[in-house]
C-alpha cells in the first residue's frame, strides 16, 4: 500500500505578531447544557467585557450557528455525553478540521470537571486552547481570557495536528526533549537525536489513544527509528508515511470506515521491506 508522504511543520518559524482579539466587537460562542452553569458563565463573560453572546445547548446546532457567525471565541461544556455526536472533543476535531472555514482557527475553552491526564491530552492533541477545571473562581476565567486576547501561540496545521502551538514558551536551553527540526537547525540537537525523540513521542501519545492500530503505528516507528545509523530524507520519507497514516486512520475512525487494519498492515511491509535493504 502506498502512503503518501506529508511533510510536518509545526511552529517552526519565529514567534508571530500578537493577535488582538476584541470580545467587545465579535460574537463569543457558548455551549453548555446546563442551565445553571450557563447563566453562571455569561455573568462571568460579561464581566471580562464580552457584549455579544450566543447561546446553544447541542454540539449540531454549535455547528450551525458557526457557520453563520464569526466567533471570537468559543466557550463549551465538557461531560459525559451518551450520544456520541455531542462529545465535545470530537466536535473541536470537527472545527479544527474544517479547511477554509472561518471559525477553524477560533480559539475553544473546554471546561469540565476533573479529568484523567489522558483525557486532557486528547483534548489539547485535538486543538483545544485552553482546559478549565470546575467549578472555577470567576478571576480563572477572566485571567485566560486576557491571555488569549493576546496569544503569541500560532495556529499549527499539519498532517497530524491542527490547533494553537502546543508549546505555551520556547525552549531556552538544552534538553532531552528536543524533537524538531527548528531545534535540529539552532544546533541544540542533531538530527538522529531528534529522530529518536519524536519517535518516543509519537508512541507515547499512540498508547494514550488506546486504539490498537495506532499503537502498532507508533510501535513501528520506533522500530525503524531504533535500528538506523543516520537520519537522511530517506529516513525522513519513513517518518512522515507513519504520521501520514495516522492521520489516515484517525480520519477513517471518524467516518465509520473499518478497514482501518491494511493502512497498518501496509505501512508494516515498506518497513520491513526498508529495514530488509540495510
Amino acid at each position: 500500500m502506498n502512503i503518501e508522504p506529508i511533510r510536518l511543520t509545526e511552529a517552526d518559524t519565529a514567534p508571530p505578531v500578537p493577535i488582538v482579539r476584541d470580545w467587545s466587537r465579535r460574537p463569543t460562542l457558548v455551549l453548555n447544557s446546563n442551565s445553571f452553569m450557563r447563566n453562571i458563565l455569561i455573568n462571568v463573560l460579561r464581566d471580562a467585557g464580552v457584549r455579544d453572546i450566543m447561546v446553544e445547548t447541542h454540539a449540531s446546532r454549535a455547528m450551525h450557528a458557526l457557520r453563520e457567525i464569526s466567533p471570537a471565541l468559543i466557550v463549551a461544556d465538557w461531560a459525559e455525553q451518551a450520544d456520541p455526536d455531542e462529545d465535545r472533543v470530537r466536535l473541536l476535531q470537527r472545527i479544527r478540521a474544517s479547511q477554509g472555514s472561518h471559525y477553524r482557527e477560533t480559539p475553544v475553552i473546554l471546561m469540565s470537571a476533573p479529568r484523567p491526564r489522558a483525557d486532557i491530552e486528547r483534548a489539547r492533541d485535538a486543538g483545544a486552547s485552553e482546559y478549565l477545571v470546575t467549578p472555577l473562581a470567576p478571576i480563572t476565567l477572566i485571567n485566560r481570557l486576557k491571555s488569549l486576547q493576546t496569544d503569541q501561540r500560532a495556529f499549527v496545521d499539519s498532517s497530524r495536528f491542527a490547533g494553537p502551538d502546543r508549546r505555551r514558551r520556547p525552549r531556552r536551553e538544552r534538553t532531552p526533549g528536543f524533537k524538531r527540526s527548528s531545534d535540529v537547525e539552532a544546533g541544540l540537537t542533531t538530527p538522529m537525536e531528534a529522530a529518536r525523540r519524536a519517535a518516543l513521542a509519537l508512541a507515547h501519545e499512540t498508547r494514550l489513544s488506546g486504539d490498537p492500530l495506532a499503537i502498532r503505528v507508533g510501535r513501528s516507528l520506533q522500530r525503524f527509528i531504533a535500528l538506523q545509523d543516520t537520519y537522511t530524507s530517506a529516513e525522513s520519507e519513513v517518518v512522515e508515511m507513519h504520521r501520514a497514516a495516522l492521520a489516515l486512520l484517525t480520519r477513517m475512525a471518524d467516518n465509520g470506515d473499518p478497514l482501518r487494519d491494511p493502512v497498518v498492515t501496509g505501512l508494516e511491509m515498506i518497513v520491513d521491506k526498508r529495514l530488509g535493504q540495510r
